[in-house]
């Protein structure tokens, strides 16, 4: 009984650990590029990287999920970014709607300048025309790619002046990053050494009698 217990114990916060903290990993393609950025970010490129929301985040609307986003980063080439925890866009959005579904990511990042323009902000839009990619609006994971008609993602730039360019896109995969082998070892170790001690209380129990 106290193994069984135990196993039940260790599986409801790992669960509820899971289910708070949603991480995924993905990679695109480069579809265009202003001016300023084409030598840099050419057309063809792949894109990589990761996200991770809270999934327990209080929405302030229908849909809108402010302060999702716990972590990014983005790479093309040589090129990377990060999350910008200082940056005032945080925003996970979704929207359930006959006419069209769309799960949206946005976000600050900070990286490193290309000529005069500085990153600023990343932004993916998973949409489906057709209403059935998405049940309900709150907070949820992504859709599956095959299921949508449109995975633009973009990465914005801007000047001192306030000047605006971008880098665009699709998303090619977007894929769950699992429980850390470390998490699942160190829960199947916690096992065992409760089943010893159980083990040897049955022992000594024996001994007793």
């Amino acid at each position: 009984m106290l193994p069984a217990a135990a196993v039940c114990a260790l599986l409801i916060p790992c669960a509820a650990a899971q289910a708070a903290f949603i991480q995924y990993s993905f990679t695109g393609t480069v579809g265009g590029a202003n001016g300023a950025l084409r030598s840099d970010l050419p057309v063809g490129s792949t894109m990589t990287g990761t996200f991770s929301f809270e999934d327990t985040t209080s929405s302030t609307g229908v849909g809108r999920y402010p302060g999702a986003v716990q972590s990014f980063s983005l790479n093309i080439g040589s090129y990377s970014v990060s999350f910008d925890p200082a940056g005032d866009v945080n925003l996970v959005r979704i929207t359930d709607n006959p006419s069209g579904d769309l799960w949206r990511l946005r976000t600050s990042v900070m990286g490193p300048g290309i000529g005069q323009y500085s990153p600023t902000e990343f932004r993916l839009d998973l949409e489906d025309e057709d209403g059935l990619a998405i049940t309900g609006s709150g907070l949820q994971d992504p859709p599956s790619l095959g299921a949508l008609t449109s995975t633009q993602w973009r990465l914005v730039f801007e000047d001192a002046t306030g000047s605006m360019v971008r880098v665009q896109g699709v998303m090619n995969s977007l894929t769950a990053v699992p429980l850390p082998a470390s998490v699942l070892l160190f829960g199947a170790g916690l096992i065992s050494l409760v089943g010893l001690g159980a083990g040897g209380l049955r022992n000594l129990r024996g001994a007793k009698a």
